[in-house]
């Protein structure tokens, strides 16, 4: 056994574990990635075994304490730059960047998190659905969503003039589905997380400092630790081949809580008999961002002594295709007063000079950020994750006919519902390349890359899929799989309440076939 060791400076060094003592040691469970979905099963598996031993495994280092706008605007420009993508893209659109730090994509995520209807999760297994509607409940309360409307004063009387117009028109606007009451529009954040300063948005770290706090003797984390592959004896997966070292797992069950291009990769190295079913369902979402400004004049009796936001979900389909928009908005009339309030509360705050930008004394400032569904073609040139021969992971989104077709559906909703919104009041547009307001929608609205990639390692019975309704590999004992690349389809909501609704219900499904010490707890 290899024990190499690189040692982990500042922080790291402090709350986390020494690879060559862990490699030393017996766990109940080995988790792939301190990103979401590891920390929220650790957390569940403790919950429900409180004995159990668990140790995680994060390729990162640790970077920030929480989301990067809980901790004010001085950080925010590392939501543009802390991000990686160690892979090459050679189709249509390019494969988002990962966040290659303790926390992953939490750090810096929107916070958007829809609940999908049963028929929005077409072809998932019907058991694993049924399992999701007893999940939903923890999964919100965990993540802190809340209807925008309840989280902050500040999503007040702008929030509610939007939503008047748009619950009054939208009806009109091709593909939009309607809605029976207005409050059915407000936005489902995971911004309503207790913390000393009110609430916050969540983040995956927080939650998985507390567990180690709880759990000292039993729960530990090693950073910096890059798995390379699985080894497997048979069905059983026996070792991790690490950056640090080669960790035996002894008795461990070992759970693959990657964002979907890495566990994907490291299945095609891991799993050489599956390559004809690993990296194939590739599925995510297209995306457009409109920015736009109107007077003040535009929205009478918004407040002078605070700041007025708005966060808005318009769902939308197409005949065999999903898609939403996400409408954000901002007033103030004291940008020095209120910049601070506004950066922590605005969902999409990504882009070099956002905060500033939608802080403008004399204009409401509209932001709809639209996804539609790139669904998942098993027929060639097919969407994929794959290994070149030069051993670089590839990722190939290929666009068909119905993805482009809900693309340009997307995007005339969205025209339309600016709008709708601003009626008559003379509207500018930001132009990313001219980095200028302009009297036109900009060309450069659409983003160059697929995001919310999925599938890969889907769920479902033998032959076709990967891994069993349990999220167990068909080809291994031992091993599962949550988050993303589970799903067996994609649409066009937010996976995130979805992801954690999979982690604690494999959480659960681990706790009833575990031999543990003592019995399963459930709270």
């Amino acid at each position: 056994m290899s024990t190499a060791h690189t040692t982990t400076a500042g922080v790291d060094e402090h709350l986390f574990a020494d690879f060559a003592d862990v490699a030393a040691r017996q766990f109940d469970y080995v988790i792939v990635g301190a990103g979401c979905t590891g920390t929220i099963v650790a957390h569940q598996v403790l919950r429900e075994q409180p004995q159990a031993r668990v140790l995680l495994l994060e390729q990162g280092p640790y970077l920030l304490p929480d989301h990067v706008q809980n901790l004010g605007l001085a950080y925010q420009p590392l939501m543009d730059q802390a991000v990686a993508a160690p892979w090459r893209s050679d189709g249509d659109l390019d494969v988002v960047a990962q966040v290659p730090y303790l926390g992953g994509r939490t750090l810096f995520w929107s916070g958007s998190c829809p609940q999908p209807a049963r028929h929005q999760l077409r072809g998932w297994p019907a058991a694993v659905v049924d399992d999701l509607e007893r999940e939903w409940p923890a999964a919100r309360e965990l993540l802190g969503v809340r209807p925008a409307e309840t989280l902050n004063p500040a999503f007040g009387e702008l929030h509610r003039q939007l939503r008047k117009r748009i619950h009054a028109g939208a009806g009109d606007i091709a593909h939009v589905l309607p809605t029976v009451e207005e409050d059915e529009l407000d936005a489902q954040l995971a911004a309503g997380v207790p913390g000393p300063a009110g609430t916050r948005k969540f983040s995956a770290v927080p939650l998985l400092l507390r567990t180690l706090r709880r759990h000292p003797q039993t729960a530990a984390v090693v950073t910096r630790c890059h798995v390379r592959r699985v080894r497997f004896e048979g069905r059983r997966a026996v070792a991790l081949e690490t950056g640090l070292g080669t960790l035996p797992t002894g008795p461990a069950r070992v759970i693959l809580a990657l964002g979907t291009t890495e566990a994907t990769r490291l299945m095609l190295d891991s799993l050489p008999a599956a390559a004809d079913r690993v990296g194939r369902n590739l599925a995510g979402n297209t995306a457009s961002w409109f920015a736009c400004r109107v007077p003040r004049s535009a929205f009478p009796g918004l407040s002078e002594d605070h700041a007025e936001l708005a966060a808005l979900y318009v769902d939308a389909a197409t005949g065999d295709r999903q898609f939403h928009l996400h409408v954000s908005a901002s007033a103030t009339a004291d940008p020095d007063r209120d910049l601070e309030e506004i950066y922590r509360l605005m969902p999409d705050m990504f882009g070099r000079g956002t905060p500033e930008r939608v802080c403008d004394p004399g204009h409401v400032v509209i932001l709809v950020h639209g996804l539609a569904e790139l669904a998942a073609s098993h027929a060639e040139p097919a969407s994929r994750i794959s290994v070149d021969s030069d051993g670089v992971t590839v990722g190939t989104f290929r666009l068909g006919p119905a993805d482009r077709a809900v693309w340009d559906a997307m995007d005339r909703a969205a025209a339309d519902l600016i709008s709708l919104m601003v009626g008559d009041a003379e509207t500018e547009y930001w132009s990313h390349a001219d980095q200028a307001w302009v009297d036109e929608v900009p060309a450069d609205r659409r983003m160059p890359f697929a995001v919310h990639e999925t599938g890969t390692l889907w769920m479902g019975g033998r032959p076709d899929a990967v891994t069993d309704l349990d999220g167990r590999l068909h080809d291994a004992d031992n091993v599962y799989v949550t988050g993303g690349a589970l799903f067996p389809t994609r649409g066009s909501w937010n996976p995130m309440l979805t992801m954690t609704a999979l982690c604690l219900r494999l959480a659960r499904h681990l706790a009833t076939t575990a031999d543990a010490p003592q019995p399963a707890v459930r709270r």
